[in-house]
């Protein structure tokens, strides 16, 4: 099987206690089959211990009882006895990978680390060049036995490298691109919803003519005449967010904050537009993080499309989580008045956390993003061409 990961995937080492937060907390964390049997077959008394915390949620999985918030085998010094006391090898199968994820194309490997996780936080945020791959083995893709699902599929990826690339055009604001991006999608999605899979290599190859480019930002830039929109817009997104199921009960990413801040009277909506100009500006030597985070969403959510069809929800997660995690950083500057690295790493890998890594949550947002009109394409276009403005 051949492998792929991003450029920055061999960077990552687990920074263990040095860490300002722990993987072991706020998650239940699912013992696969084959870790079970071992822990089950356990002697002495680490082999009781082992037993003694595991228990069978209501799905069905085998799981250890949290102690509060925190997995049962995390120490006072922030360090797993398990790994300590046993080794490695006996981990299950989601902590030895954690934060490393993978999704199978056939013969293909695609693999990355997550966001959620502080230390990968740093080194996806910390890109200054584009997005680059590294392959273990050769370039092919499938099984000669599956040609037409292998062509399919390629096209899949040549559309995913089309959309980094456009992501990767500086010249133009990041709304901009983002805009652009979903124009593209939305055409994509037309294509697959008629199942017409011959033309996705038409209209992905309109989309890399820099004529085409040019006229379509002009017919984007009419969305900055409709600030106000943009504000009605991003209240929806934040009630949608608060609505769903976090961690820890005690608004975890002060979205009940910013939705008490920006919504409670008529003069809230210039004190908005005025804080979010004024962030711009401050943050404007550095607003390539975003591009970054926009980039890492779309890498981990677009293929998975493959699957289902299904483009559009899946282009939306990265879009809204982008969105979601700059509003975040804005109501972050606003409480501390400032807003260095430290504060995008943890609200990034708070974002990631809380939101990605509940299942749960990203299916409800799929559905959400697909049904409701909060979330049609030109709307989410109106937010990202008015959120990176300045003047």
């Amino acid at each position: 099987m051949k492998i792929r990961v991003p450029s920055y995937y061999k960077d990552f080492q687990c920074i263990a206690s040095a860490c300002e937060d722990t993987c072991c907390a706020g998650w239940d964390v699912v013992i696969d089959s084959q870790t079970y049997k071992t822990y089950q077959d356990m002697e002495g008394a680490f082999g009781d211990r082992l037993r003694s915390k595991l228990v069978v949620d209501q799905d069905g999985d085998n799981i250890f009882v949290l102690d509060g918030d925190r997995c049962p085998f995390l120490n006072k010094d922030l360090l797993c006895d398990i790994h300590k006391d046993l080794g490695e090898e006996y981990l299950c199968h989601t902590c030895k990978q954690y934060p490393r994820y993978r999704e199978d194309f056939f013969n293909l490997k695609e693999m990355g680390i997550s966001l959620s996780c502080p230390e990968a936080a740093r080194i996806i945020l910390g890109q200054t060049k584009g997005m680059t791959f590294e392959l273990s083995s050769d370039s092919q893709v499938g099984n000669p036995d599956e040609a037409d699902e292998q062509e399919l599929l390629e096209e899949f990826f040549r559309c995913r490298d089309a959309i980094i690339h456009i992501l990767e055009m500086t010249n133009l604001s990041l709304g901009a691109r983002a805009g652009i991006v979903l124009s593209f999608v939305q055409e994509l999605q037309d294509r697959l919803d008629f199942a017409e899979l011959e033309a996705l290599a038409q209209v992905r190859q309109k989309y890399e003519k820099p004529s085409f480019i040019r006229e379509l930002t002009q017919e984007l830039d009419a969305h900055k005449a409709n600030e106000d929109l943009k504000y009605h817009n991003v209240h929806a997104y934040f009630k949608t967010y608060a609505s769903l199921e976090h961690i820890n009960p005690n608004d975890p990413l002060d979205l009940e904050y910013g939705l008490s801040m920006f919504w409670n009277t008529q003069a809230d909506k210039a004190f908005y537009f005025q804080k979010h100009k004024a962030f711009n500006q401050y943050y404007k030597e550095k607003m390539h993080v975003f591009q970054n985070i926009l980039t890492y969403f779309v890498y981990r959510y677009f293929m998975k499309s493959f699957y289902d069809y299904d483009m559009s929800s899946k282009i939306k997660v990265a879009m809204m989580s982008t969105i979601m995690i700059k509003e975040l950083a804005i109501i972050r500057w606003i409480k501390k008045g400032e807003f260095d690295e430290a504060d995008m790493v943890d609200i990034s890998h708070s974002y990631s956390k809380d939101v990605e890594h509940l299942e749960k949550n990203i299916e409800t947002l799929e559905i959400i993003f697909e049904t409701q009109e909060e979330y049609d394409m030109d709307k989410i276009i109106n937010t990202l061409m008015n959120e990176y403005m300045i003047n």
